[in-house]
This record gives structure tokens, C-alpha cells and sequence, in this order.
């Protein structure tokens, strides 16, 4: 099986979707039935609900980008390990904009169908971003 059409889906889904909010392309590469299982508590799993959690973030992030570091495929399964950047020159989470930057690992695995994402899961180190951000004075 041939990786290559696995990876540039991922690479348009980080790339060009998430780091340009291009929702349009994010349409366009999950299906209908698409499920996002890193999702906030009050935001649907669903493509709708993924926009919302990255506008939230873009509030609070403007310059928010994904670089893709690693790739792996198997079968209908791929997994990534992106770093997240951003400043925080916005309000997030009930905090003031600090003009910080922050950089971080998220390591994904998503379920591809027919060329296209059917299920997202992710991890993301939001203590090493908070910590980053200034959100735990006098932490070393």
C-alpha cells in the first residue's frame, strides 16, 4: 500500500487546514460522519465542533501553526507528531493576553476512509503550553 496519498491528507489537515483555519480544505479532506475525540466537554465531536475549538484557540492565538515532524502509516491508521506554536496575544481561557509564546508536542492518531479523515485522537501537552504561558508563577 502506497503511504504517500496518507500523508499529504495529514500534511493539507496540519498544514494548510489548522495552520490557515482553512475550513473549506477541512471540509473538503473528513467525512460527514467525521468524529473528533480530543474535543472540549461543550464543543460536539463533530467538524463543527473541531472549527470551534480552533477559532476558541485563535482568539487567544492569532499565529497559531503546526509543523508535522513525523508520520507513520499503517493500514487505514496514521499517526503524527506535530509541534504547536503560538503567542498569546489574545484572551484564553479567562486570561489576558501575555505576549508569550509557546511551543508544544501533540502526537495524533486519525482513521482515514476512502481518502478522506473519519476519526481523530490527540494529546496535547497543555501543561508544558500553560507553564510556557506563565500560568504557574515561580514554577522552575
Amino acid at each position: 500500500m502506497n503511504p504517500e496519498p496518507a500523508i499529504t491528507l495529514i500534511r493539507r489537515y496540519y498544514e494548510q487546514a489548522l495552520t490557515h483555519a482553512d475550513w473549506a480544505t477541512l471540509d473538503a479532506i473528513t467525512t460527514p460522519a467525521f468524529v473528533e475525540h480530543e474535543i472540549l466537554p461543550s464543543i460536539p465531536p463533530t467538524v463543527a465542533g473541531l472549527k470551534q475549538k480552533y477559532d476558541l484557540l485563535r482568539t487567544g492565538f492569532p499565529d497559531l501553526t503546526f509543523v508535522v515532524e513525523d508520520i507513520l502509516t499503517a493500514s487505514d491508521r496514521v499517526a503524527v507528531r506535530v509541534t504547536v506554536r503560538g503567542t498569546h496575544t489574545g484572551m484564553f481561557m479567562g486570561r489576558p493576553a501575555t505576549g508569550r509564546t509557546f511551543a508544544v508536542t501533540s502526537v495524533s492518531i486519525f482513521r482515514l476512509e476512502a481518502d478522506r479523515i473519519v476519526e481523530h485522537w490527540g494529546v496535547f501537552d497543555q501543561m508544558a503550553m500553560l507553564a510556557q504561558l506563565g500560568a504557574f508563577p515561580g514554577a522552575a
